[in-house]
């Protein structure tokens, strides 16, 4: 491979500005130390451009006028944010204050290290053209650039965000604050209760939306011929998952409410709902998914139509099923909007239980959502973050867990699966 020294060196410089300046950029410490660092890079990458641009000839190589514009702003570029850096231009205290009238005020600690990063994005993009000397397999590098730098940015952001979570609410975690509810406003005790809550309404949510939404995905695609029928049905249910959860939640005050008061019934109700759309439209393309020779097959035995979509279509389909109930825990675990006017209290009263093991679905009940929105509500004015990003963590975990279940139960029933 042509240039493999200044491949290295060009891909060692472009890693360090992008990940210290997408670092700088999410935590935002004090860039003092790494100023210098960054001056060299720069400078490097500078010289790795004008190297290359001279040991390939790319005068000689006849590329529109535009190409050798855009090289020179590139190297202008380098050039004007080393300048900024060596000569302090912007230094500590600097800041840019509604710019373009944006209304905003970018300090410092943001703007350094956002020019560092879109310089290595430029090195990458110069690098590739010049190593390919602007042939049709620099277009194609870049775009396979562009593709594994999404991924690994995508990857390097939730990495990030987990981290956070991690990092500032396992201080939080002990047996009490698991265990107990809340006291003195969320600034002690802990969130026994809400995890209760959250657990109570997942559960009653799929119970609502599971039987709905399998049985009108069977019978649209199983049981309907009328093809537009089915057509406007899809894209009803369509429109239907776009629909903000917060009009559900309005939905669910003027009519649950009315019957079942704030209540578990009310919020499992309006969460149901919610995941109905999801797991009609994921059904249906688990179903469309078995083979129609499979259903042909059991015709041709002697089953019924009822006995070959329960013995055959549905346990062959059951992987795809499961993914979309999957993704409505997740969504129910998540929402907060319908919940707060239909179910949920910030009282830390216990969960009442009916012949010791039914749960009073007629009781307002606490949520690790609703529970975590009035922790940030408070913060400034009590002691509460702490509790804040455990709660955040321990929502986490919940998700991740019920999750890491119904995958499990997924993959069992894949492993069944043959044709």
């Amino acid at each position: 491979m042509r240039f493999k020294p200044s491949l290295i060196i060009a891909f060692a410089v472009f890693s360090f500005m992008f990940l210290s300046s997408l670092i700088c950029l999410i935590f935002q410490p004090d860039l003092g130390a790494i100023i210098a660092l960054w001056e060299i890079a720069l400078a490097v990458s500078f010289f790795i451009i004008v190297a290359l641009a001279i040991y390939a000839r790319i005068w000689q190589i006849g590329l529109p006028i535009k190409s050798y514009l855009f090289l020179c702003f590139d190297l202008f570029c380098f050039v004007t944010v080393f300048w900024l850096m060596f000569t302090s231009a912007i230094s500590s205290g600097y800041e840019l204050k509604n710019p373009l009238g944006m209304g905003a005020t970018f300090s410092y600690e943001l703007i350094l290290p956002f020019l560092v990063l879109v310089s290595s994005l430029l090195l990458a993009k110069d690098f590739i053209n010049l190593h390919h000397r602007y042939s049709h397999k620099a277009r194609q590098a870049l775009v396979f650039f562009a593709i594994r730098l999404s991924a690994v940015l995508s990857l390097l952001i939730l990495s990030g965000i987990l981290f956070v979570i991690i990092y500032k609410g396992i201080d939080a975690l002990s047996w009490e604050f698991l265990t107990q509810p809340h006291r003195n406003l969320g600034q002690a005790g802990g969130i026994s209760t809400a995890i209760w809550g959250s657990l109570l309404m997942i559960l009653g949510a799929m119970i609502v939306s599971s039987p709905l939404g399998i049985g009108a995905a069977i019978y649209l695609n199983e049981y309907s011929k009328n093809v537009k029928l089915n057509r406007t049905i899809t894209i009803a249910v369509g429109c239907l998952n776009g629909v903000p959860s917060v009009v559900f939640g309005l939905f669910g005050l003027a009519f649950l409410v009315a019957y079942f008061g704030i209540s578990l019934l009310s919020g499992s109700i309006i969460l149901g709902f919610i995941n109905i759309p999801t797991i009609i439209l994921t059904s249906q393309e688990a179903l469309k998914s078995v083979p129609l020779s499979l259903r042909e097959g059991s015709m041709a035995l002697g089953a019924t139509k009822l006995q070959t979509i329960r013995k055959i279509v549905v346990p062959s389909a059951m992987p795809g099923i499961l993914t979309g109930l999957i993704m409505g825990v997740a969504k129910a675990a998540g929402e907060t909007a319908p919940i707060m006017w239909t179910a949920v209290t910030f009282t830390a009263t216990p969960i009442q239980f009916v012949y010791g093991f039914l749960p009073n679905v007629f009781q307002p009940v606490n949520n690790l959502d609703y529970h975590l929105l009035n922790l940030i509500y408070f913060m400034g004015g009590w002691d509460v973050e702490k509790n804040a990003w455990g709660t955040a963590l321990v929502l986490l975990i919940l998700v991740l867990c019920t999750n890491m279940l119904a995958i499990l139960v997924r993959n069992h029933y894949r492993k069944k699966i043959s044709w």
